[in-house]
Order: C-alpha cells, then structure tokens, then sequence
C-alpha cells in the first residue's frame, strides 16, 4: 500500500515540475535595422542638432529649409552658451551662420574645417578655446556632435564613415561592442539612444540585452539605425 502512495506521490511532483517548466517565459531579442531617414515632424520635434542637420542634408530643397537653419543656428549657439560652459569661449553668430547657412559649407567638408586656410582636416570646432583656462576644452559629447555634423553636411559620395544609431527599448543599460578592423564600444542607456560614427564596413555587433545575448553581423556602408527590444515568449 505504502508503495502505491509514493509512486501516485512521485507521479504527481513529475506532473507538477513538468507543467511549470512549461510556464517559464523564455526571452529573445528584437532588432529592427532601417536606413536613417529625417522627416519634417522629426526636424521640428527634435531638440538636437544632427536630426536637423540630417533633414537638410536629405532635403536640400524643402520649403522650410532656412527655417531649419535657423532653428539649427539657435541649436548651436545654445550648446555654446557660457552659462553652461564657462570655461568655453562660443563663436560668434556670424561664423555659426557662416557654416550653416553657405551652401558650399553644406556640400562640402572641405570648407567646414575648423581652420580653412590650413589642409583641410574631418573636423568641426564650434567652439574656442578660452586663453584664460587650460581647462577649455570641448566635452567629448560635444566633439562627437561635431564630428557628426561634419558627416551630415558632406555629401562627398567617397566619404568612408557611417553613422550609426541605436535605440535600446530595454529597460536596461546597454554596452554595444562594434568589431571589425577598428573596435567601438558604444554606452546606451535604458530606454534611450546613442550614435558613433564608423569606418565602413563589416563589424560584428554584441551586447547583452538584460540577460539575452546579441550577436549580429552588419555590412554599414550607409548611415543606420538599429533599434534593440526583449520579448518574452
């Protein structure tokens, strides 16, 4: 008798683990990859410089382009305001407006160039550096918007960077390793986004998405957005 309760016992404990390994979630990635197109909505609702400058880069003769430039200019000088950099002295409006708003400084990265009567160099400096203080320098978010406007305002069809952005729609923070003949790491937080630019090429892309794992092989030789979430099935 005492053998028949514990086989019913042993039936039922199999059953019960069984049914609730059944009910574990399993967890899997969603990527979404599209080419990085700025619309109107995007330029107006934006409040950062490189989707404005995307905008007018893909839509040179859009009927509000000098509405954008402006609200590009606004962008510009603002990040450059003394009160939230004081060690950095801004340039002035009109060099700004030099930049923007000349269309040989639109189409070519060339005229761009921080010092335009040196060799031309991939560099942008929207701002100076202050006599006063060792410590003037840009912040390097502010070098990496640079570099990016730069990229957007070339339209050299030979330019060998890419620009990348990634979305993570997680809720935890992600660290993107970009591998390939150069190595990136790329911070993105929890719900939020960030962007590099990269030699074009092929890269492996990995990162740990919570607790899943992110492996993809990407050919960038055109800017791109990829965007990272977690399923659970």
């Amino acid at each position: 008798m005492k053998k028949i309760f514990l086989l019913i016992f042993l039936c039922l404990f199999t059953l019960g683990f069984s049914q609730k390994k059944k009910k574990a979630k399993t967890k899997a990635i969603v990527e979404k990859e599209t080419i990085i197109i700025y619309t109107e909505n995007d330029a107006e609702a934006t409040t950062e410089a490189r989707v404005i400058a995307g905008f007018l880069k893909q839509n040179p003769g859009h009927a509000k382009t000098d509405y954008f430039k402006k609200k590009l200019i606004q962008m510009i000088m603002a990040n450059n305001s003394p009160e939230a950099k004081p060690t950095i002295k801004p340039l002035s409006e009109d060099k700004v407006k030099q930049m923007v708003l000349d269309n040989n400084s639109l189409n070519s990265a060339k005229t761009i160039a921080a010092n335009s009567g040196s060799t031309p160099e991939r560099t942008v400096n929207y701002a100076s550096m202050s006599s006063t203080s060792k410590k003037a320098e840009p912040s390097e978010k502010n070098k990496r918007t640079a570099a990016l406007l730069t990229h957007m305002f070339n339209n050299d069809p030979m330019d060998k960077e890419a620009y990348i952005n990634i979305k993570n729609k997680s809720k935890c923070n992600l660290i993107v390793k970009i591998s390939g003949k150069r190595y990136y790491n790329l911070d993105v937080p929890a719900n939020g986004q960030n962007f590099l630019l990269v030699d074009k090429g092929d890269y492996v892309l990995t990162t740990m998405v919570c607790d899943a794992k992110y492996s993809s092989i990407k050919k960038i030789n055109k800017d791109i957005e990829i965007e990272l979430n977690l399923r659970e099935d």
